[in-house]
């Protein structure tokens, strides 16, 4: 058995007493979904050979790779001079990479929560920093938040535990811990700290804006003194921000602010949010606008007018047009971008990031860069294991141009100008070796077991876009998927699995039971009839009778899979 994840398991009662366990890649009385050349095990490729994930989908990445192995990479940014790739994710340092090379130049450790302002830290230049910064080995980094100064001379990094990490680079690039800035407790419903989310900093680096995605406010530092200078309410879990036209764009993953007898639902750890009486979901998306006035003479203060947009679900990472006449929104869970006109202050355009609104499965569409002319659109479809290129006509019609493949979904990506090309942090990873515990010894695989990676390429040709996107669409099953929606045949005898929806399964309900972050050997390991490792089995028949019974009992699914994410 291998072991890949799930982090839960199917039992599944049938109309007969047993139904024999199917691998990933057969359906019961169907045509094989395996391609001819292509991995039929789940795991990580040998060398240039393809990787297959465990929910079937295969990994052809584009261009160069780099594991990353022990990171989740969430965040990327380069440097102003194109010198240095910072890369920060689950994990308590940063990694600077050399965009170049594409190989790991540094691991730095994060700066401890001393606040040491700037006339301190002009005065210990000439201290040996190992005695002057302490190190945070809680901190990491949150769902994003990752910037360099506009001189190229700091790193910010937004650090899960309610503050900003501030890094310095030296003429020669090398980077080191600096100091910490702290964020107002958001005092949330089910936590106290801040959790940072995106930033963004002014063309002069002297102000450093903030997402509070607990708190539902926009903050203002200044970046000399670690004051907060300013705050602003927007939307619901704010996620990204950029600025243009003397304004921030900010998107909202919960959209706007609950209202007096709209249906409500708590987001995660922070406040409220609106919801769907079906799915009980956050039921929007939004963009909140903040201008970013002086203070004006009669109160000191800055003006705080904010205007919100609609957008889609989910909306995350944002990118304005080398223009700056627009900026763009990624939904990741409606599987579209909303392009905004920074003048008029509204949605001008929806852009599909899938080949068809009617696809089955989603892209989540959750980061976006532009080509430097503007012209094109980069955008992470995190679901496709693909970047998609989409042609941006904002006056007539955007449209998808093609996918390029790359890693186990990626999250963060950003153009490199000196060298004409992406680079892109594919967030998961299929790891090679087993991972030691270090308290115990004991080696294995988990759901903790971080494997990420970088994607570095040059544009394709219009040409060969056309064949890598072929390629994305196998890696995809694109065609297998296509083939379920067809209409169902009459007279097909039951399938445990059946070949189209809507034609007969051998299964007559599915009882779901969630083993949070346990691999099927770890319970089911020792069953002797299954595909399973023994010598992997930790939570046995002696500690999970319940589970064990009704396997024995019904069936047992040995090789059902779970992406998460």
């Amino acid at each position: 058995m291998v072991w890949f994840i799930p982090v839960s398991f199917f039992l599944a009662i049938c109309a007969q007493s047993w139904v024999g366990a199917q691998t990933p890649n057969s359906t019961d009385g169907g045509a094989s979904s395996h391609i001819e050349g292509e991995p039929e095990l789940v795991g990580h490729g040998v060398g240039d050979a393809p990787s297959l994930t465990p929910v079937n989908q295969v990994l052809t990445p584009y261009g160069k790779q780099l594991d990353l192995p022990g990171m989740r990479p969430q965040a990327l940014a380069l440097s102003p001079d194109g010198a240095l790739l910072a890369v920060s994710g689950k994990t308590n340092q940063l990694i600077i990479v050399d965009p170049q090379t594409l190989s790991v130049a540094q691991r730095v450790d994060m700066p401890g929560d001393a606040v040491r302002l700037e006339a301190d830290r002009e005065a210990a230049k000439d201290v040996n920093a190992e005695t002057e910064v302490d190190i945070d080995a809680r901190a990491q980094v949150s769902y994003t938040g990752l910037i360099f100064s506009p001189d190229g001379r700091q790193i910010y990094l937004s650090n899960v535990n309610g503050s900003v990490k501030v890094f310095a680079v030296d003429e020669l690039g090398q980077v080191t811990p600096s100091h910490t800035l702290p964020l107002p407790n958001a005092n949330a419903p089910r936590r106290a700290e801040e959790i940072p989310s995106g930033l963004a900093i002014s063309d002069d680096g002297g102000r450093l804006y903030v997402c509070g995605n607990l708190s539902n406010q926009l903050f203002e530092l200044d970046t000399k003194t670690g004051e907060v200078t300013h705050t602003w309410p927007v939307g619901v879990a704010p996620y990204d921000v950029v600025l243009v036209a003397n304004r921030a764009f900010v998107s909202n993953w919960g959209g706007r602010r609950p209202g007096t007898g709209d249906l409500t639902g708590p987001a995660g750890r922070g406040t409220e949010v609106r919801v769907d009486p079906v799915r009980f979901i956050a039921n929007e998306g939004s963009v909140s606008i903040v201008t970013l006035n002086e203070p004006t003479a009669e109160t000191n203060e800055p003006q705080t007018a904010v205007r919100e947009l609609l957008t889609g679900l989910h909306a995350s990472g944002l990118a304005v047009s080398p223009d700056g006449k627009y900026v763009v929104c990624a939904n990741a869970t409606a599987d579209t971008l909303s392009v905004i006109d920074v003048a008029e202050e509204r949605v001008v355009q929806t852009i599909w990031a899938k080949a068809k609104p009617s696809d089955l499965f989603g892209a989540a569409p959750n980061a976006l860069v532009f080509a430097p002319a503007g012209d094109e659109l980069f955008v992470a479809n995190g679901s496709q294991n693909a970047i998609a290129v989409v042609e941006f006509r904002p006056e007539q019609q955007s449209e998808l141009e093609g996918l390029i493949p790359v890693g186990w979904y990626p999250g963060a990506l950003c153009y490199d100008r000196a060298r004409e090309q992406l680079l892109v942090a594919n967030i998961k990873g299929l790891p090679v070796t087993p991972k030691t515990e270090p308290q115990t010894g004991a080696a294995g695989f988990n759901s903790h077991h971080y494997h990420g990676s970088l994607s570095m390429f040059g544009i394709p040709n219009e040409e060969d876009l056309l064949k890598i996107s072929e390629r994305a669409a196998r890696n995809m099953r694109a065609e297998r998927i296509a083939q379920t929606a067809l209409p169902a045949r009459p007279d097909q005898p039951p399938r445990a699995i059946p070949q189209r929806i809507g034609e007969p399964s051998l299964i007559e309900h599915v009882v779901y039971v969630i083993k949070e972050n346990r691999t099927y050997d770890q319970v089911l390991g020792d069953i002797e009839r299954a595909n399973g490792n023994a010598e992997l089995c930790i939570f046995g028949r002696e500690i999970t009778p319940n589970q064990h019974k009704m396997v024995d009992e019904f069936v047992l699914l040995d090789n059902t899979y779970c992406a998460g994410i």
